[in-house]
């Protein structure tokens, strides 16, 4: 993705997460990008392929980071300290792409027909699939090892993922915000989602 594709898809995820996908129009996306339809229209045919590719962004930012903690590090609890702090700081670091994911987008897509928009839907869902199938694994390796309680896997999962997409509901961005300000909600939470899974002073 090159670099006026991601100017593009920051300037509609902040339309998107501040007014709603229904009510923004490809129009609003130009405004607030400064820019004319055309520079859109020469990257996404549609403000549904455009609310895709948003989509798709926000769950890929979060596979490719943090795939590589599960491949790296084998201690399940150490794992999952690490994947739940990273996970909040792209929440916070990213919040308008992740506060876009965190609404129900079936409403929007439930007029979506055409094969190609379908094809979109179903690429987000895998990914989605994926991502939570790297907390599957490590959560399974903690069970097994009595480091994590025993609970059924997609409960835990979905609860958990839960916890840590919070941010994108409650948090707003403030200027004068540090990276150390976000670090601390992220270890905090973290650590409160460690709790939720049976971690003692985690």
């Amino acid at each position: 993705m090159n670099k006026s594709q991601l100017e593009i898809l920051e300037a509609a995820a902040d339309c998107f997460a501040n007014y709603g996908a229904d009510a923004v129009s490809i129009d609003d996306i130009a405004r607030h990008l400064h820019a004319t339809k055309g520079r859109i229209y020469h990257h996404f045919r549609s403000k549904s392929e455009l609310l895709c590719a948003v989509r798709m962004r926000s769950v890929s930012l979060m596979f490719d980071q943090i795939a590589p903690i599960v491949d790296s590090i084998d201690d399940p609890l150490e794992a999952m300290k690490k994947m739940a702090f990273t996970h909040v700081q792209l929440i916070l670091g990213h919040h308008s792409f992740h506060r876009v994911v965190s609404e129900d987008f079936r409403v929007f897509f439930n007029r979506s027909t055409t094969p190609d928009e379908r094809r979109q839907i179903q690429e987000i869902i895998d990914k989605r699939t994926a991502y939570e199938n790297l907390f599957r694994e490590v959560l399974r390796k903690g069970m097994k090892s009595g480091v994590f309680a025993e609970r059924p896997i997609s409960l835990t999962v979905h609860s958990l993922i839960t916890l840590l997409n919070s941010p994108s509901i409650w948090y707003s961005p403030r200027p004068n915000q540090t990276q150390d300000d976000r670090d601390v909600i992220a270890r905090d939470l973290a650590q409160m989602a460690l709790g939720a899974l049976g971690v003692k002073d985690a």
